[in-house]
């Protein structure tokens, strides 16, 4: 399993953005431009999967490997 420390949020104009560790990007073997999924949970964590090809031009769930981001309270930076 892999392990990453916490990302801050970058704001470029209107726009937040939170850098992807390279490490996943790697072992998903995704490159600049792939498509990426992005899921709100119903306890407020996202979850991002990378696209799988053959899910490109679908609504499918994307591949399993997924990434799920949790949701911190203030005060709670671990």
């Amino acid at each position: 399993m892999l392990r990453f420390k916490n990302k801050k949020l970058q704001q470029v104009r209107s726009s937040f953005f939170v850098p992807l560790p390279g490490e996943w990007i790697t072992s998903n073997e995704i490159k600049k431009s792939d498509p990426v999924r992005i899921e709100l949970l119903e306890d407020g964590n996202l979850k991002i999967a990378p696209v799988s090809q053959s899910d490109q031009g679908s609504k499918g769930t994307g591949t399993p490997t997924a990434t799920t981001v949790q949701r911190r309270s203030a005060g709670n930076e671990g």
